[in-house]
């Protein structure tokens, strides 16, 4: 009996398997299976270049969009929303969601991802995705995640410090982004938005460095300058959105896991015994390691310290930090092993994006693996590459354009705008959400209608079924991990 769903649930082993076309028959119903020796490169592929769709400040041309296509979008000036008298063009990055804002945590979070799935599962990665960049010399996926590091950059005040967001004031209409004319607004600067921006860029400092070091140095530079302002500015003040304002809120309660990653990331990069120290402060005030969503980035930080900086971390960021993970990254490996779907999510874990927290679990579980080898680890992080591609209580492929039985309906609005029937590829939909649903989703719903089944393969339900670049982001990680395990 699986808990969160009410189903009674069986794992069928179907063996070792020549590669070609299959049907599996169960109960009256069929699906269709492809063998082959590489079944997710495509999907990982494909979920990298969902990022290219939601690119902004530039048209997508037919070459590289397909029937996707669409003119530049939101190339006017951005007004400071604290000085309406200031403006300045601030082009790029990528779209954060469904709507057409830009969040410079989300987005710094996202680009980690990519990064470390790069460092980590190189050959994991396609490099022929049809993007504007493909054959640079650089790795497309590099390449895309350059598009919001360069937004990002802009993103920064002469003081150091980073706008939280640049949005409107309201969410637009569903229409095409190119038909999104109202003004933009850069929102005022945060704690939390300025710590992982530097961090992101830290990271990017390194990676960059063999193949563009002007854009390294310039990424570095700007770290340290967003660094300097979090020690100018001690005193943690959490971002509230200005009166007037209903786009995404993104707040938090503390910054002090951002300051961790950022401190990790500085470190790495600049081998300056300061930032050690400060990385060393902050974890012992406590760090969730296995947390790698925008809303807490410790993960980002561990990742940072177990396998960037090994043992050069020291014993406290090396040597105990590794034990901590260890223990924390078992619980998702419990959670696995109590669902009937193998899903490493705790019945009442279902809330907005579920699939953060289940691609999370199978992040941390790689992660245990490729430090302690246990094989058990690897297994159960695939059962949740697994869920995300269809093995759930729904029966769903949550990324479109793959699988048998997919959503079609995502709450995007160039999906919903552009008027092609099929939804943009590659997206994948944040799940099922019992935690927090709209009214109009719990009227939709049968009252006793178990977490994992709180979904509507509907436009309208956000709660339920938007895409998010930072949903994205670990579903390539763990794609990039599964596609690079040798046959």
């Amino acid at each position: 009996m699986d808990p969160a769903s009410g189903d009674r649930a069986a794992l069928v082993n179907l063996g070792q398997l020549a590669p070609g076309e299959y049907a599996l028959r169960c109960a009256g119903e069929s699906r269709r299976l492809t063998v082959s020796a590489r079944p997710w490169r495509a999907v990982t592929d494909a979920l990298i270049k969902g990022l290219y769709y939601q690119r902004c400040g530039c048209a997508l041309k037919e070459a590289h969009a397909g029937a996707y296509r669409h003119p530049a979008c939101h190339t006017a000036p951005a007004v400071d929303w604290l000085d309406r008298a200031a403006s300045r063009r601030v082009i790029g990055g990528w779209q954060d969601a469904g709507d057409y804002g830009k969040y410079v945590g989300p987005g710094a979070v996202t680009v980690a991802h990519l990064l470390y799935a790069w460092k980590l599962f190189p050959e994991g990665c396609g490099d022929a995705l049809n993007i504007p960049e493909t054959g640079s010399g650089i790795p497309d996926i590099l390449s895309e995640a350059l598009w919001e590091l360069r937004w990002m950059l802009q993103m920064q005040r002469d003081d150091g410090a980073f706008h939280h967001k640049l949005t409107k004031a309201r969410f637009a209409p569903f229409i095409m982004p190119q038909d999104d004319l109202e003004t933009e607004y850069l929102m005022p600067v945060s704690h939390c938005a300025t710590a992982a921006a530097a961090a992101c860029l830290a990271l990017a400092s390194r990676v960059y460095q063999p193949c563009d070091p002007a854009f390294a140095a310039e990424a570095l530079a700007a770290a340290r300058r967003g660094w300097e302002w979090l020690q100018a500015h001690p005193d943690f003040e959490p971002f509230r959105n200005p009166e007037g304002v209903r786009t995404g809120w993104y707040g938090e309660q503390t910054d002090l896991d951002d300051r961790f990653w950022a401190a990790c990331e500085l470190y790495a990069a600049t081998r300056e015994p300061a930032f050690r120290a400060e990385a060393e402060r902050l974890y012992a005030r406590g760090q969730h390691l296995t947390s790698f969503g925008w809303a807490d980035v410790g993960g980002l930080g561990a990742l940072c310290c177990l396998f960037d900086l090994g043992e050069e971390a020291g014993s406290v960021l090396y040597t105990q930090l590794r034990e901590d993970f260890l223990r924390q990254s078992g619980h998702a490996l419990a959670l696995s092993r109590a669902s009937g779907y193998g899903t490493a999510l705790p019945a009442d874990g279902y809330v907005w994006g579920s699939i953060l927290p289940i691609l999370s679990g199978a992040m941390a579980m790689i992660l245990h693996h490729r430090l302690t080898g246990r094989r058990e680890m690897l297994e159960a992080a695939l059962l949740q590459w697994h869920y995300a591609l269809g093995l759930n209580a729904l029966d769903l492929c949550f990324v479109t354009g793959f699988g048998q039985r997919s959503v079609q309906h995502p709450h995007h609005r160039p999906s919903g705008a552009d008027g092609v029937e099929a939804p943009v590829p590659g997206l994948i939909s944040g799940g099922p959400n019992q935690r927090f649903p709209y009214p109009t989703t719990r009227e939709r719903l049968a009252p006793d209608t178990p977490p994992a089944k709180c979904f509507l393969d509907e436009t309208p339900s956000a709660d339920t079924n938007e895409i998010a670049i930072y949903w994205n982001s670990p579903a390539i990680f763990v794609g990039a991990c599964f596609n690079s395990i040798p046959e």
